[in-house]
């Protein structure tokens, strides 16, 4: 087996299609040989995070991906900003407490609901 099998077993996708280009850099930039392996960990880390995060977003079936600083709070005017600011810390999910989003058709339920869920991410 050469270098490239072994990564492809241990599933190390970036490391086994980035090892050449980063050691490239690497040599160039004089780095020692921990610098390297930190460099290769940390964006194979990286890689796994972005994919982890990816799954999630598909399975929580967001209809769009909705975050507040896409909010309008210019409607609905009786909005409560800083109660809804305040869900936005997610204090929610260490006291196990619900959360009911009660209004109108168009007032942002929706919108905000997936941006908890995608905060949460």
């Amino acid at each position: 087996m050469n270098t490239t099998d072994h990564l492809s077993y241990l599933k190390l996708p970036f490391i086994r299609e980035n090892y050449e280009d980063i050691a490239k850099t690497a040599a160039q930039k004089k780095w020692d040989h921990i610098q390297y392996l930190s460099e290769l960990v940390t964006q194979e880390s990286n890689l796994r995070r972005d994919r982890c995060i990816q799954r999630r977003i598909k399975m929580a079936r967001f209809p769009v991906i909705k975050t507040m600083d896409q909010f309008d709070w210019s409607w609905p005017k009786k909005i409560n900003q800083a109660q809804v600011k305040n869900l936005f810390r997610l204090k929610c999910i260490e006291e196990k407490s619900n959360i009911i989003l009660i209004g109108s058709v168009g007032v942002g339920k929706t919108h905000i609901a997936t941006a908890l869920g995608y905060q949460k991410l």
